[in-house]
């Protein structure tokens, strides 16, 4: 999609350490930031923080850099992307929304060997995408038509995550990590308009392989 690479080539030129005379030049730079980018495979579990929200076992793609080889600050970029299912009061599945996060942060990370560990915390936007499915209309036990509208939003991610790198390109990696999303989410039926009952926000745990192509 147009809006994700373009939000990645952002994501990236505003990561690049600040320049000065005697600093490598921008191309340098540019450089060494893209043989760091990595793509990932990930299993995770997602528990909402909201009743009314599930998610459980979940596999899927991100993108994200690799940890620096030396202890120090960090500043990672990543393009999270998940899903979650909603209930009515009565506990019926009737949608869900998908998530398409562009996050950018600090962090910092200690280095043993092919080992990396490190706190950090991004900050982004979260483009949100509602769909019904199932029996909406009686998931809220109302006759009629149901519509459900979610807007994007920001997102806060603060995470604890490790890496072993079990070949210079290659790497086993596991997070934990809080992500608060609060959009704003409405569902309208037949009775009226239904919101404020559900919030996005979960604890997450993955884990995964790191593919990193360029990495020397």
């Amino acid at each position: 999609m147009k809006w994700i690479r373009f939000s990645l080539m952002a994501a990236f030129v505003f990561a690049l350490p600040p320049t000065s005379a005697k600093a490598n030049s921008f191309q340098d730079n540019l450089l060494t930031l893209i043989r760091k980018v990595g793509v990932h495979g990930n299993m995770g579990v997602r528990h909402p923080t909201n009743s009314n929200v599930t998610r459980g076992v979940t596999f899927g793609p991100s993108v994200g850099l690799s940890p620096g080889q030396s202890n120090g600050w960090k500043y990672p970029v990543a393009l999270s992307m998940f899903s979650e299912d909603f209930h009515s009061v009565n506990g019926a599945k009737f949608g869900s929304v998908r998530t398409r996060a562009i996050m950018a942060g600090i962090g910092y990370g200690w280095h043993f060997g092919p080992l990396s560990v490190g706190p950090q915390v991004e900050v982004g936007y979260a483009f949100n995408h509602a769909s019904l499915n199932g029996d909406a209309a009686g998931a809220f036990d109302i006759p009629g038509t149901v519509t459900m509208e979610v807007d994007n939003a920001w997102v806060i991610r603060p995470e604890f995550k490790a890496e072993y790198f079990i070949t210079p390109k290659v790497t086993f990696r596991t997070s934990v990590d809080y992500v608060r999303l609060r959009p704003d989410i409405t569902v309208m039926t037949p009775a009226g308009p239904v919101a404020d009952h559900w919030n996005m926000s979960n604890v997450h745990a993955n884990v995964g392989v790191g593919f990193y192509p360029f990495r020397k």
